[in-house]
């Protein structure tokens, strides 16, 4: 099972959430293999209904590829 964790991006301006997938038993790093600090983890403003968004969230495509892989291979 995953789960998505968000954070700031610092690679864009003005600042934006980005998602990585991470493992629901190991929330220490990403599939991507980015280490997490649970103090950087956010809760994006408006989740869910719209307001305040700052512009499109983006999504870890390294850890995201690792995901499409994973259930790939399990439909084997």
């Amino acid at each position: 099972m995953y789960e998505m964790w968000a954070e700031h991006d610092p690679a864009v301006s003005p600042p934006a959430v980005v998602w990585h997938v991470v493992a629901k038993d190991d929330a220490t790093s990403s599939l991507c293999g980015r280490f997490l600090e649970p103090s950087q983890r956010v809760v994006p403003v408006g989740d869910g209904d719209g307001a305040g968004a700052a512009g499109p969230d983006r999504y870890c495509d390294p850890c995201l590829v690792t995901v499409r892989e994973a259930l790939a291979a399990s439909a084997r």
